[in-house]
């Protein structure tokens, strides 16, 4: 008898330790569950707080107005200091109305509560061009600021200069080589004085040399993919030594011609291909 009853003190008291190393483990994964989601709220809290835009374009003769969203009840965008890195391109007001300037880009900075917020700007004037040339230029733009990267052709993960191009144009069922000499010699060939906007303008010092294309946005400006250092930007057409500009969009598609779009499942060619 005495031998079943120490067999039992002794299973109850494992028995208790057990049960309280089990309470031990669950408060402790309690107090971890509370840490947790405490400090989750207040990560989410402050992720809240955010520009109604990041990235944007603006037509030249408009207006955007940009908001920091779920600010604190007794402030307004008047407790906010905004800038903006290039004030040729757009300066902002006051209130966050960014007034654009000239084709280009900026990027504008909202600052509240010693926090930085910011918007990628691109300015673009449409004046002229035909709705081919718009969908072609707007696509392009949407990749500024998008990276660089030496044989690539994807717009979101990296391309190199011929590779915007190429994709660019895909997208619209015209078939570039993904090589700036070859889509020199694939495009027509135009003048200076007669290029327009949706034009390739191709850089080297000479044709034989080209190792550089750019796609004409109108008003001097082009977007390319530039380095592995800038990505893809606009810059002024003349920003180094041009060697020709080729022309991909068919003749009907620009103002003084208009015509019907082509049916988009066929595959047009910038030139015969050899």
């Amino acid at each position: 008898m005495r031998k079943y009853v120490i067999i039992y003190l002794v299973r109850k008291k494992e028995g208790y330790i057990f049960d309280m190393n089990y309470k031990k483990i669950t408060i402790v994964t309690l107090m971890m569950m509370i840490c947790f989601v405490a400090s989750f709220s207040v990560n989410a809290k402050a992720a809240k707080i955010k520009l109604n835009y990041t990235k944007t374009i603006v037509e030249l003769d408009q207006e955007l107005k940009l908001e920091l969203l779920n600010m604190a009840e007794d402030d307004t965008e008047f407790d906010i200091d905004w800038k903006s890195s290039n004030k040729k391109v757009a300066t902002v007001e006051d209130d966050g109305t960014i007034i654009p300037e000239s084709v280009g880009s900026t990027v504008i900075t909202a600052k509240y509560n010693k926090k930085k917020y910011t918007c990628k700007v691109t300015v673009i004037d449409y004046t002229g061009m035909s709705n081919e040339q718009k969908e072609v230029i707007s696509y392009a733009l949407k990749y500024v600021g998008n990276p660089y990267r030496y044989g690539g052709i994807s717009l979101t993960k990296g391309t190199d200069c011929s590779g915007f191009t190429h994709s660019v144009y895909k997208k619209f069922g015209y078939d570039l080589y993904h090589n700036a000499y070859r889509q020199m010699k694939d495009t027509k060939k135009v003048s200076m004085k007669n290029i327009k906007p949706g034009d390739l303008i191709f850089y080297g010092y000479s044709k034989s040399s080209c190792s550089h294309v750019a796609l004409y946005i109108g008003n001097g400006k082009v977007v390319h993919a530039s380095t592995p250092q800038t990505g893809i930007v606009i810059s002024d057409y003349k920003y180094r030594k041009y060697c020709g500009v080729g022309r991909v969009l068919e003749e009907e598609t620009f103002p003084e011609e208009e015509t019907p779009a082509t049916d988009d499942s066929v595959t047009r060619y910038a030139a015969p291909q050899k």
